[in-house]
């Protein structure tokens, strides 16, 4: 299986190469466009190029400053028409034919003219698809012919310079759009999807992308890097409300099922929409899941949303949930805000889980080896509600969030594990049985303004929050343990004890940022251009936890109390963190070539903390205070090239201190909660501070010109504690019984490394090919003592993942990608084994509309582990298909676990440990779904997207309109440049 990806790459490796440029068969069109009358260069001039024969868009430039644009890869032997517009100025045209003699046509300077006034009528035979308005990019969908199902994504996809990437990404020229909007608001959350994948493509009026600040960020240092690219759908003014949505349900075999049902609405002040959904094959069932499954797409690239069979155990979900949306203003603006959000949802889970455990503990010329056995049965019920209110406008920011949640819980599990060293012998074997359940409910509030006037006279610009929060459970438990020690008799153990416990938690914190500083302290005095912002964060938390233990008292036939473990605590801890943070800004920039800028920044910061514990044990009782110099620093790069690349690279430092919590100091020795690992903590701890540095570097092609993307990031991360705390361990022989004490050792190191690179292709005919590699490292050297031998254990992280995403224009698409996970300690003592661990993982993705409505797909995820020598092969099919005249209704056949061979797998490592996990999960069932998809656009609308786009854009009927003066506005017309 592991041969699948090197299969998939040398079958695409032709269209691989193809994608390059071919400089025997294409050649390129360029030239500089200027004012006739004035001679200088024309900024946002939209040019478009098209082919001739069928009217199909190639390509589009937005001259920069200098008026300059390139066209490459101009097949030879195809007329093509170049339009020029330009808002005021009289547009051009031309048609161009490059062969092996004439592979270039350079139009050196292209002249256009100001439009006078009213003009005479104007035959327009094309819309222009996109232009720029200032500075946002305009897409205009009537420039698309496409089916009359079609969605917005259906029309991205065709446009140049915008890629859909396999994994739901959006990036135009390179760039990542951050959010989706529209009308200027979210629409149904933060997933893209929920717009592109709904919004039929004739509602559309225009799609705009521009910058704009991020503002969950105060941007007093104006950081480029701190800007979001966000894209906003415009719907028509008749589209501009309407309903969508899903209902479905599914019968199998194993007595497999499976109902949903969603209900999303909108108009142009409210949006809200509500979900149900119950299942028995670990669908897992959230709002915003609901809702992104109700998508209108043919077909789902990634199959999300199906029975998950990586889930442990068989889930049995029942979900009802829903949110609305009111926006008291109905600009259209994202800039500025008035909406107020509500949302709640119910879930019931139900869980049966079997899972075995083998474990090897690396001790002093030993290994121990346990096989572990459990099984648990789990019900949940869980209730969360929100109401948040925000309004935004160009200066202020004020916000109120507040949340609910309950539940309640009970679960009943047995477990059983046996010891033994590495030749066989058993040491010990232990078994657990235990009931539980519990409550537990919540609250929590928290409220924001922030002041953000730019004029650097205003002295009030400054920010402020406040938080608060509230909840209580309470739990009842019941274990029975009983232990065995093959070796001395005296170590077994047997306990039958119940646990009543209650516990509750309060927080609230206030926080506070002052930006004008510098103008408060110094006037008109520059200070060299350093910005200097005030900080101070406030806390104060309290937690109770009253915990009653008793023991079974076989003579008695009651429980009787335990004294030794019965106990109340308390937790009360009170923080101040202020600091004053300096930076300074360099920029450069040069015409529209380039744009640079550098930031360099200083956090001084001190932090204050008393903590103090009461409990019924006198030797819990602590009343600790601290104090420490937490600072930090940082360097941030950005380099533009317009129309070229940017680089992004930032470099930070800081220092984190951490205190012994009372359980590590002073903990409650319980030995039936673990009988294999007993933590005897230490009263002597110190805290810890953490150094560390912090590097990320970031490259993205951004060249519209290109029908190739690219992009790469680096990044890394090191660390170093002093005082860090450790354990040292001393293993029993007899028993495998793990005994801790914790102390505090400097060298504790922590590394780690990461590399993610992407490309994309587009090929011909609505063809995408799609690369992506990650690879990441990890790696913590910590000192600890093993059986009174000091030794420095690392342990190792190592993950490379490719993958390969083909799309088929409108036929479907291919995925494929291969992970190897893997996993090591080392150990600088003799006396101490080193442990290793790979996973490969193996997964394929087809989905095939070899007819039109009709949608065939298959996934398939191969895990193999060199550690147990264990393997899984999940394979599923599934065949789709669409019916009735608008496409709403939809049955579908589900073959899952064809082979029967799936079963999870999981591998976790330690310093000085390392275990591999199998648990059950769904097996082979085969499942027939039918849903139906409502929906309507607008009034008096036609479901489904309505019937067409005859007589709207280019390959449709042609129009003729009256043209008046408004310049730029369509091709075709008098030319009045020269070249």
């Amino acid at each position: 299986m592991r041969i699948l990806i090197t299969a998939l790459f040398i079958a695409f490796l032709p269209s691989l190469l193809l994608a390059q440029k071919d400089t025997t068969r294409s050649g390129s069109i360029t030239g500089i466009v200027k004012d006739s009358a004035d001679d200088y260069a024309l900024q946002s001039v939209t040019i478009t190029l098209y082919k001739k024969s069928d009217s199909s868009l190639v390509n589009y430039h937005i001259t920069g400053e200098d008026g300059a644009f390139t066209f490459n890869d101009i097949p030879f032997f195809t007329p093509v028409n170049i339009n020029f517009s330009f808002t005021g100025y009289n547009p051009f045209s031309k048609t161009i034919t490059l062969d092996s003699t004439n592979r270039s046509f350079n139009f050196k300077n292209l002249f256009l003219a100001k439009s006078q006034g009213t003009m005479d009528e104007v035959v327009v035979k094309a819309v222009v698809p996109i232009t720029m308005n200032g500075d946002t990019l305009e897409i205009n969908p009537a420039a698309f012919k496409l089916d009359s199902n079609a969605v917005v994504e259906d029309m991205l996809r065709r446009v140049p310079g915008v890629t859909m990437w396999g994994d739901g990404t959006i990036t135009v020229n390179g760039r990542k759009v951050n959010n989706v909007y529209v009308d200027g608001k979210p629409f149904f959350g933060s997933d893209p999807a929920m717009a592109t994948q709904n919004l039929p493509k004739n509602a559309i009026e225009k799609i705009q992308v521009y910058k704009e600040t991020d503002y969950s960020k105060d941007n007093i240092d104006d950081n480029p890097a701190d800007s979001m690219l966000t894209m906003n759908i415009k719907l028509r003014e008749d589209k501009k409300f309407g309903y969508f949505g899903k209902a479905g349900a599914g019968i199998g075999t194993d007595d497999r099922y499976e109902f949903d049902g969603s209900g999303l609405a909108y108009n142009k002040k409210m949006r809200g929409g509500i979900a149900a959904s119950m299942n028995n094959i670990n669908k897992s069932a959230g709002l915003q899941e609901m809702f992104q499954q109700s998508t209108y797409r043919n077909y789902n690239p990634n199959n999300r949303y199906v029975a998950n069979f990586g889930s442990n155990g068989i889930n049995r979900v029942l979900f009802l949930g829903g949110s609305m949306q009111y926006d008291f203003s109905q600009t259209n603006n994202s800039r500025f805000n008035n909406q107020l959000r509500a949302n709640y949802d119910f879930r019931n889970t139900r869980n049966f889980t079997t899972s075995t455990t083998d474990s090897r503990n690396s001790a002093t010329d030993v290994v121990f080896l346990q096989d572990s056995r459990q099984e648990s049965t789990s019900e949940n019920n869980t209730h969360n509600a929100g109401l948040n209110y925000n309004k935004r406008d160009q200066d202020k920011d004020f916000a109120v969030n507040l949340s609910f949640n309950s539940g309640t819980s009970e679960r009943n599990s047995t477990s059983s594990s046996d010891k033994a060293i590495e030749d066989g012998t058993r040491v010990s074997e232990s078994s657990n049985a235990s009931i539980s359940q519990g409550s537990n409910n919540g609250i929590n509030f928290s409220t924001s303004f922030r002041n953000k006037d730019d004029d650097d006279r205003n002295l009030k610009s400054f920010g402020i929050n406040y938080n608060l929060g509230y909840n209580q459970s309470e739990n009842e438990s019941r274990n029975i343990t009983d232990f065995i020690s093959y070796e001395n008799a005296d170590d077994n153990r047997y306990f039958n004890r119940r646990n009543n416990s209650e516990s509750s938690s309060f927080n609230n914190s206030l926080g506070m940022n002052y930006n004008a500083l510098k103008r408060l302290l110094f006037g008109n005095f520059s200070l060299w251009n350093i910005n200097m912002v005030l900080n101070n964060n406030v806390s104060f938390s309290r937690s109770d936890v009253s915990s009653f233990v008793s023991d079974y008292d076989s003579l008695t036939g009651h429980y009787i109390g335990n004294d030794s473990l019965t106990n109340d605590n308390r937790v009360t801890r009170i923080e101040d963190r202020p600091s004053l943070r300096l930076s300074k800004n360099f920029t450069r920039r040069l015409s529209d070539r380039f744009n640079r800028y550098i930031n360099v920044s200083a956090n001084i910061q001190g932090q204050f903390l008393t903590e103090k514990n009461e409990s019924s044990f006198d030797y819990r009782n602590i009343d600790r205070s601290f104090s420490f110099f937490t600072p930090s620093a940082a360097v941030g790069y950005n380099y533009q090239r317009f129309n070229k690349y940017t680089i992004e690279a930032n470099l930070s430092g800081n220092s984190t201190p951490s205190i012994p919590s009372v359980d590590q100091l002073r903990p409650i020795i319980d030995t039936s909660t673990n009988v294999y690992n007993i933590n005897l903590g230490n009263a002597n701890l110190r805290p810890s501070v953490t150094n560390g540095v912090n590097f990320n570097f970031n490259y993205r092609r951004e060249q519209p010109s290109r029908k190739a993307d690219l992009s790469f990031e680096v990044n890394g991360a090191a660390s170093g504690v002093n005082d860090g705390i450790v354990d040292s361990s001393f293993y029993n022989r007899q028993n495998g019984r793990r005994t801790i004490y914790m102390i505090n050792m400097d060298g504790r190191r922590n590394y780690s490394a990461g590399f993610t690179g992407r490309t994309s292709f587009k090929l011909k005919n609505n063809k995408v090919l799609q690369f992506n590699y990650s690879l990441n490292y990890t790696n913590t050297t910590s000192p600890n003592y093993v059986d009174g031998l000091y030794n420095i254990a690392k342990a190792n992280g190592l993950t490379h993942n490719l993958g390969v995403f083909y799309t088929l224009g409108d036929i479907g698409n291919i995925q494929a990608s291969q992970a190897i996970n893997t996993n090591s300690s080392r150990q600088s003592s003799r006396n101490l084994q080193s442990l290793n661990a790979v996973n490969y993982i193996t997964q394929g993705n087809l989905n095939l509309s070899p007819i039109r409505d009709l949608t065939i797909s298959t996934t398939i995820n191969y895990v193999t582990n060199n550690t147990t020598n264990q393997s899984s092969t999940l394979w599923n099919a599934f065949a789709t298909y669409r019916f009735l005249p608008t496409k709403q209704a939809e049955v579908k056949l589900s073959a899952m676990d064809i082979l029967k061979k799936n079963q999870n797998i999981s591998t976790t490592a330690g310093l000085t440990n390392l275990s591999t996990t199998v648990s059950n999960g769904l097996q082979q069932f085969f499942m027939v779904t039918l849903s139906y998809y409502p929906r309507k656009f607008g009034g008096g609308g036609r479901r489904g997207g309505g019937r067409g786009e005859s007589g709207e854009g280019r390959g449709g009927e042609r129009r003729n309109f009256e043209r008046r003066g408004s310049g730029g506005g369509g091709f075709g017309g008098g030319m009045r440049g020269r070249n």
